[in-house]
Parts: C-alpha cells; structure tokens; sequence
C-alpha cells in the first residue's frame, strides 16, 4: 500500500479508496457475493484502510459487495463497521 501511495503522488492530488468486501478470505469473513479463498484477512485490510485514510491525499472511501444476507447475527458486519470508523476516526 504504502509503495502504491508512493507511485501516485505525481499522478493525482486526491485517492478514493474502493474496498471490495470480495477481497476478504470468504472462509475467514464470508460476506461477500463472490466466494474465494485466496482473499486478505480483516486484519491485513484494516491495516490498509488505516495507512490509506491516514494519508493527506486520502479523498474519500466506497465499500462494495458487502452481502447482510451471508451474516444473519450481524457479527461480521459489526466487526467490519468497527474496523471502518477506525480508519476513519482523526488521527490522536
């Protein structure tokens, strides 16, 4: 992540994020449409989103394919919410 910021600060003055719930490990995080099993664990994409929303380019973020249907407790998606607002959250 942080070589990919690098290579983009001539190219652009802002990045929005598009985080794909898909790139999760289906069988660690099964929330997505799309199943595979190839994907990041939720705690290597929490540590993107935190270098990404840190970053004073950081221009927005859109999070796709996130399926409430594949979690009826609602656990994932708390864990996933929780982790997003602390990307989000000012830096202390």
């Amino acid at each position: 992540m942080a070589r990919a910021d690098r290579s983009q600060r001539s190219a652009c003055s802002e990045i929005m994020v598009h985080f794909d719930v898909d790139v999760l490990h289906t069988g660690l995080f099964p929330l997505a449409n799309y199943p595979h099993f190839a994907g990041l664990t939720l705690d290597e994409v929490s540590a993107c989103l935190n270098e990404f929303a840190r970053g004073e380019r950081f221009g927005g973020l859109v999070i796709t394919e996130v399926n409430p249907d594949h979690d009826p407790s609602g656990q994932l998606l708390r864990a996933l919410t929780a982790r997003v607002v602390r990307a989000l959250a000012p830096a202390r």
